[in-house]
């Protein structure tokens, strides 16, 4: 549910920036988006923990340091510039987008979703080989799931998206996998 809220969180402010026509507009969205979104992986490597059935230790909560870190960091980047060095919009496109150079902390804040993610993947693989088919079906569609915001992370990193953040869409098309595995295969029960 955490992640679900979160995704929501992040896919609605991001179509508002979407919506924006001023850089002001467009920074105060992603903003929003960045209240949510840095937690998004640790959340997911912790659903993939439980459900495999790891207890969650205390020392696994230290993993919140790097997204507390992203969200301050993005919200003061304007007095340091090293979570985005610059903002602007880009108006050659069917319509304006954010576009941003990227600063030291967004790589540390890349790398961590990226290993939480592919972390999540290899517990679930872990998982797989020992299952049973009904829950050898739920975990191929968590890993599908799962891949799907690595492969839009890919090519929004690499700039083949047009500037246009693929991660929210990405999110929506992991939930379609997880709400497969979880209603028709019962995932939980």
């Amino acid at each position: 549910i955490k992640v679900t809220l979160l995704s929501s969180i992040f896919t609605f402010a991001y179509a508002f920036e979407l919506a924006s026509t001023s850089l002001t507009e467009m920074k105060f969205w992603l903003g929003i988006e960045y209240l949510a979104m840095p937690f998004i992986p640790v959340f997911v490597l912790f659903m993939c923990l439980e459900y495999v059935g790891y207890k969650i230790k205390t020392w696994i909560y230290t993993l919140f340091v790097i997204p507390i870190t992203t969200v301050f960091m993005m919200q003061t980047n304007d007095l340091h510039h090293l979570y985005y060095k610059s903002m602007r919009i880009n108006n050659n496109g069917a319509f304006p987008v954010l576009e941003l150079e990227w600063g030291p902390w967004f790589y540390v804040h890349a790398i961590s979703l990226l290993l939480c993610l592919t972390i999540s993947i290899l517990v679930l693989l872990k998982e797989y080989r020992k299952s049973l088919f009904l829950f050898r079906m739920q975990t191929a569609l968590m890993v599908a799931g799962l891949l799907t915001p690595i492969i839009a992370n890919y090519f929004y990193l690499n700039g083949s998206s047009n500037g246009i953040d693929v991660g929210p869409i990405s999110l929506s098309i992991t939930f379609l996998f997880h709400g497969v595995a979880l209603l028709s295969l019962k995932m939980f029960n």
